[in-house]
């Protein structure tokens, strides 16, 4: 055995590692990412003796799910067009941009019902949990989280168009950024005083506020529910701008060829 080729190899993945995002935030980053949320979970659990703790849990979890996967989609489906030499055909049709993201926002749309109502089912069959018991503020609950997630999606893309495919690996990865700020599994007032400022600012906090609100006391939490609105609002409309500043941007440059 040649140790200096067994350290070649070993160089190589070190540096792969340094520069290759994804290889770096499974290395360093995922696992603090997690001892983080599950010490705060830890905390809260400690704290408390509730029967509707389950319910907390997999409420967080079901709804943690719609945001997750639809603003992973949106940026995922966009690299697969990149990857299969797609958007290249679509460039060269009639269809604009924004028909093109609507498409995206539509079928990652009719996904996330598909995964909420195997989630629905397999939650009331194994665990007696119904979702339902959120009554007519589930949706509203959903609405948030669904506007929130295309606005992330949207941002992922504008990344994308700016700095290449070389960056894809942010659509997987800059949901579990937020997760820790966003109280999925516990209120914010666990949170350290930084972490609770950063947690106000994000609509999906206020989401999962307003889920145990409606799960402790029956009523639904107007004041979250508009605090999220008017935060989703900003969002979305900062990322659409964002991303038509960026397109403009990357035409002019001459960029969106070399993505392609």
């Amino acid at each position: 055995m040649n140790l200096n080729r067994v350290y070649a190899i070993i160089l190589r993945h070190i540096f792969l590692t340094m520069h290759q995002m994804e290889r770096f935030f499974d290395v360093i980053i995922s696992p603090v990412l997690v001892l983080i949320l599950w010490g705060f979970l830890a905390t809260y659990v400690q704290n408390i003796q509730s029967q509707t703790l389950a319910a907390f849990l997999l409420g967080g979890m079901i709804l943690w799910v719609v945001f997750e996967k639809v603003s992973t989609d949106i940026g995922v489906n966009f690299m697969f067009d990149i990857w299969d030499k797609n958007v290249i055909n679509v460039l060269a049709s009639p269809i604009t941009f924004v028909e093109y993201l609507a498409g995206l926002v539509t079928i990652s749309f009719i996904k996330i019902l598909i995964a909420l109502t195997s989630m629905w089912l397999m939650a009331g069959i194994f665990y007696n949990f119904q979702i339902t018991t959120l009554g007519f503020g589930l949706s509203l609950l959903w609405i948030n989280l669904f506007i929130f997630a295309v606005s992330f999606g949207i941002f992922n893309i504008s990344l994308i168009l700016r700095y290449g495919h070389s960056i894809g690996p942010l659509t997987w990865i800059l949901p579990f950024f937020v997760q820790p700020f966003a109280a999925v599994f516990y209120p914010v007032s666990i949170l350290p005083p930084v972490f609770q400022k950063i947690a106000y600012l994000l609509p999906i906090s206020h989401v999962f506020e307003g889920m145990r609100f409606t799960l402790r006391t029956g009523q639904f939490d107007y004041g979250s529910f508009w605090v999220a609105v008017l935060l989703n609002v900003i969002y979305l409309s900062g990322s659409v701008a964002l991303f038509a500043f960026t397109l403009k941007k990357v035409i002019r440059s001459g960029r969106l060829v070399k993505l392609i």
